[in-house]
């Protein structure tokens, strides 16, 4: 009789169950947080976007326009400070209160001052309320100003903005009332020369600044029939030794100062700023100001510095433009097309610059004992 064998019925092994570690755990958390950053990043740098500048195209007309045509600037002058940055942000709080930094700019002259903490408007307590802040949390440090609008704009691009991301954020900015302003374009060479051409929507770029003073993109832009304005500030984050020591700070805030090396620093505090005609001091009429280019740009060479004297500059009939002054100037200089120097007039309180048909724009600047003033643009138009 055959017998069949056939090998004994073996049940499946049970395989050990792998180990969870917590380091497995974390790592898959941390693809997660990526792929959903990623995901979010690209979704808004696809949709958060405006339309850039194609062409360029100069200044134009046979009217020229003068925002210092109104208002007087030799009675009296307001000086007016936009950026500067308070302990008011929770990341910040080693920087300097609200009550000490208005007391400082109330005691050196200052008619209004806007405070600029990043993502946040800080609210004056001192001076009547000109609402602000500063835009940028990115990688490239291309950071702006948004002076006059309490709605904030936030930033999406933490990581990478294309020049149609920034253009739809200004845009946002402009909509909701505020003046837009590059700030710092030379920290880190954040905005080119090419992206200041195309991107839109900004109205006055930063040209005096501790990060390094450059006016000449203004003559860039301006010959491309871009009426952009000057800035100068001095982006105050802390005041120098001798200031921060009449303030009665808490133990804990000079030690983090200490800490943070920010404490000794010569500091760039009062020395740059913008200033509005005699009497233009309040919020609204500083915001009008602003958007008309009616104020000048000033840098003083030293801290204690008298504060330069400003022109009154008036048209003398049709294309005859006249300056005058309660300073004499070391130096006064027309600057038109391309940045070429129209005319140079040393040691003066009077300078005149008649105007050809070659011109689209005309603009000063002016070296006094003290400082150095920059006029905004007097440009062609058709209106």
């Amino acid at each position: 009789m055959l017998f069949l064998t056939f090998p004994p019925i073996v049940s499946d092994p049970v395989l050990p169950k792998k180990k969870v570690t917590r380091g497995r755990l974390i790592f898959s958390a941390l693809s997660i947080l990526l792929l959903v950053m990623a995901i979010y990043q690209l979704t808004v740098i696809m949709f958060y976007r405006s339309d850039l500048l194609d062409t360029n195209r100069p200044f134009s007309g046979n009217t020229w326009t003068n925002p210092y045509q109104k208002g007087d600037w030799t009675v009296h002058s307001e000086k007016v400070s936009l950026h500067i940055h308070s302990d008011e942000v929770s990341y910040t709080p080693e920087r300097h209160t609200v009550d000490e930094i208005e007391s400082v700019y109330k005691r050196n002259g200052f008619s209004l001052i806007s405070f600029s903490d990043y993502d946040k408007v800080t609210k004056s307590k001192l001076y009547s309320f000109l609402p602000g802040y500063e835009w940028g949390q990115n990688i490239k440090k291309r950071h702006a100003l948004s002076i006059g609008s309490e709605t904030q704009v936030p930033d999406y691009f933490p990581i990478y903005a294309s020049r149609e991301n920034i253009a739809w954020t200004f845009r946002q900015m402009r909509e909701s009332g505020g003046y837009v302003v590059i700030a710092h374009p030379k920290l880190h060479s954040s905005f080119s020369r090419e992206d200041l051409e195309k991107i839109p929507f900004y109205q006055a770029i930063e040209v005096l600044t501790p990060y390094g003073d450059d006016s000449k993109i203004l003559d860039h832009l301006l010959s491309a029939g871009r009426n952009v304005h000057c800035m100068a500030s001095d982006d105050l984050h802390y005041f120098p030794e001798e200031t921060i020591q009449s303030f009665s700070e808490p133990f804990w805030k000079d030690i983090l100062q200490k800490i943070m090396f920010v404490r000794g620093k010569e500091g760039e505090s009062l020395l740059r700023y913008v200033s509005t005609a005699n009497e233009r001091n309040n919020p609204e009429l500083v915001k009008a100001d602003l958007k008309d280019g009616a104020f000048f740009c000033v840098k003083k060479f030293f801290q204690g510095a008298a504060d330069p004297n400003l022109p009154n500059i008036r048209f003398n009939g049709k294309d005859k433009i006249s300056l005058f002054s309660g300073e004499r100037y070391m130096e006064v200089r027309w600057i038109g097309n391309g940045g070429t120097i129209k005319k140079i007039d040393p040691d003066t309180d009077r300078s005149e610059y008649e105007l050809t048909s070659e011109d689209t724009y005309i603009r000063l600047e002016i070296t006094s004992l003290t400082g150095k003033i920059l006029s905004n643009a007097i440009y062609r138009t058709t209106n």
